[in-house]
């Protein structure tokens, strides 16, 4: 009779044991999916967040008379940045194409397409334009469609199409 009891107490210990690793294991596998969608946010939120960063700096970064300008790359908005190095004009092109914001510098008059530019980040959608006052208004679309708004004040007055 002893032995009977043994046996139903270490099959007893087992199916606890196992019980316990399955609920361990339900844990861990949840776990990994939760850290995934965060990471994926988390991603999604620095490249809109980033770029919206990125374009205000530029613009702070080239506040002179005629420096800043808004013009278009292949009908998408397209930050234009005009800066004098030996006596030369360079324009530095920021824009949005194929799912990707882009930069390129080329001399003062090149038409610029959109593949032209360097790859930065991805970025699906850009729209720039002048608001009230000396204020550039920045909205950026990431990947899953959060719209990430911002303005950035010059101070040089106006320029261009701005």
């Amino acid at each position: 009779m002893e032995k009977k009891q043994h046996v139903t107490d270490i099959v007893f210990i087992l199916s606890l044991f196992c019980v316990f690793a399955v609920m361990a294991l339900f844990v861990v596998v949840l776990g990994a999916n939760v850290y995934q969608g965060i990471s994926a946010d988390m991603t999604a939120n620095y490249n809109a967040r980033t770029s919206i960063a990125y374009l205000g700096e530029k613009v702070r970064q080239n506040d002179v008379a005629g420096g800043v300008d808004l013009r278009e790359v292949d009908g998408g908005d397209a930050l234009v940045l005009v800066q004098q190095v030996e006596g030369r004009e360079y324009e530095t092109w920021i824009y949005v194409s194929d799912g990707m914001l882009r930069e390129v510098t080329v001399a003062a008059g090149t038409q610029v397409h959109a593949g032209d530019g360097q790859e930065i980040m991805e970025l699906n959608t850009l729209v720039l334009g002048r608001e009230d006052g000396n204020l550039i208004g920045m909205e950026a679309t990431d990947a899953d469609g959060n719209v990430f708004k911002s303005a950035v004040s010059y101070r040089s007055g106006e320029s261009g199409n701005l």
